[in-house]
């Protein structure tokens, strides 16, 4: 179904923006219209650097990565500023002296257009890059600034380091460059049904803290790769597809207001070789040892017994290691049902063991049916062994795109109807909706089910933009005005 598609979101233009869309789209009076086509279009792109951790039992990773924000500000031209310039005339005896000027033009390889504020001609003059030694910035405070917040970012995040730069500006306005470096833990949920062979989804996840007629966030091209902490490795092939996507906003809304959202992606694969070798060969051992003890004779069955309680006790105790790691699920993983089976099979060892004793003398082969007992555990230990050290070989047996559905990630939410057949793009603000009903045929909810393609399926719905450069006239000064 998935490549059979061909979706695009509604209201947008060439530059990835959202016109217009109507709130409240559910009102009897058809809505509100809401024009954005004076939104500042916000390029983002999210730099990972380094994925220090994913804490399994606290369900939370942590990350070092630059955010990287950059737009056109319509009022930031002619501002005030100060530039220190070199007196090259000797007109006065400083090598350095200021000037308060108004900057009119900035071209981007440094050169500027201003008018100085003690010339009473208020001509514009040129100043190359390397006649002056510095410029003052503009008050930001004063200038446009995308907020935002992360929705999944814990409280106890390292003081960030941001630069804010004006790259250019001319007549359309000032182009603002903002960088700031975050090493922060967030909170994911983790699907851990095929632990220690599992695919995790790692998100940042971010939200403007303004509505999207004011400004829209458009992400950038990127193939940044994060160096990877030890007991993971990242899928570069579904990384290379998508590592930060903005969320296509809805055209037509049941509410009031809506905010430009974005996604970081990280695909994550875990290296479970570590608890092949440290916890289920250990169990394994220990199995082994239990089945030991069918060789001590029955009359010393307190010995047997004795013996049989301290291999439970010795797998009881990698239970809890694993429960230490874990979080709390309501269904078991692969290394739940590993322990619960040598649990289990311990338990047969004893109960096998506590019958013999109790028909002894009764039946004439008990040692024989002691001993085909004992080898017929052994090889289904042995079996279960074999096919654990295959599926620890074999790639995980979940792929991205079941992992993308049961997260119901929105990256590109599709619905479908069982009765008809249509597909068409969910809302962003509906696809977990349970009330659906197909356009088509009217089919309910229990016809309707959202289906939620992933890179491998889809391009992203807002395009992935290229760094805009400035315009030709800003590039470099002239040699005269």
């Amino acid at each position: 179904m998935a490549s059979d598609l061909h979706l695009y979101a509604d209201g947008y233009d060439d530059d990835c923006v959202l016109r217009d869309y109507i709130q409240n789209c559910d009102n009897r009076d058809g809505g509100t219209p809401v024009d954005c086509s004076k939104a500042i279009k916000v390029y983002i792109d999210i730099v990972a650097h380094e994925l220090k951790n994913v804490d399994d039992h606290r369900e939370e990773f942590q990350m070092v990565f630059m955010l990287k924000l950059s737009w056109l500000d319509p009022d930031l031209k002619h501002f005030k500023s100060s530039i220190t310039v070199r007196d090259r005339s000797g007109f006065t005896k400083l090598h350095l002296r200021q000037l308060d000027v108004v900057i009119t033009k900035m071209y981007c390889n440094g050169d500027i257009e201003f008018i100085d504020n003690s010339n009473l001609s208020q001509k514009r003059q040129l100043l190359r890059k390397h006649d002056y030694f510095s410029i003052q910035e503009p008050e930001w405070k004063e200038y446009f600034f995308p907020s935002y917040i992360f929705l999944n970012m814990k409280d106890d995040a390292v003081q960030p380091i941001e630069t804010r730069r004006l790259l250019w500006c001319g007549e359309e306005g000032g182009f603002v460059s903002y960088t700031v470096k975050y090493d922060a833990k967030f909170k994911e949920k983790l699907d851990l049904r095929a632990f220690p062979k599992d695919l995790q989804l790692c998100r940042i996840r971010l939200t403007a803290e303004k509505t999207v007629d004011e400004f829209q966030f458009v992400p950038l091209k990127s193939s940044a790769r994060p160096q990877m902490c030890d007991m993971w490795v990242l899928d570069n092939d579904m990384q290379g597809k998508c590592s930060v996507y903005v969320r296509h906003l809805d055209r037509y809304l049941p509410y009031q207001f809506q905010r430009s959202c974005v996604n970081a992606v990280f695909h994550l694969e875990r290296k479970g070789d570590l608890y092949f070798r440290s916890m289920f060969f250990m169990v394994f051992l220990v199995i082994i040892v239990s089945l030991c003890s069918l060789t001590i004779p029955l009359e010393d069955i307190s010995g047997r017994l004795a013996h049989l309680s301290t291999c439970f006790l010795a797998i009881m105790a990698y239970r809890y290691v694993v429960g230490d790691v874990l979080p709390r699920k309501e269904y078991l993983t692969p290394a739940d049902k590993y322990v619960i089976f040598a649990c289990g099979l311990q338990v047969v060892i004893v109960v096998e063991t506590i019958l013999l004793q109790y028909v002894d003398g009764m039946i004439a082969n008990s040692l024989l049916i002691e001993r085909y007992t004992g080898i017929a555990l052994l090889v289904a230990w042995l079996v279960l062994n074999h096919y654990l050290t295959g599926f620890s070989r074999s790639k995980s047996q979940r792929d991205w795109r079941s992992v993308y559905q049961d997260r119901r990630e929105p990256y590109v939410p599709v619905k479908r109807c069982a009765q008809c057949g249509a597909a068409w793009l969910s809302k962003q603000c509906e696809h977990g909706d349970r009330k659906k009903v197909c356009p088509e045929c009217g089919a309910r909810a229990e016809d309707v089910s959202t289906i939620y393609l992933t890179p491998l399926d889809h391009d992203p719905l807002v395009k992935p933009q290229v760094f805009p450069s400035a315009p030709s006239g800003l590039k470099e000064a002239p040699a005269s005005i």
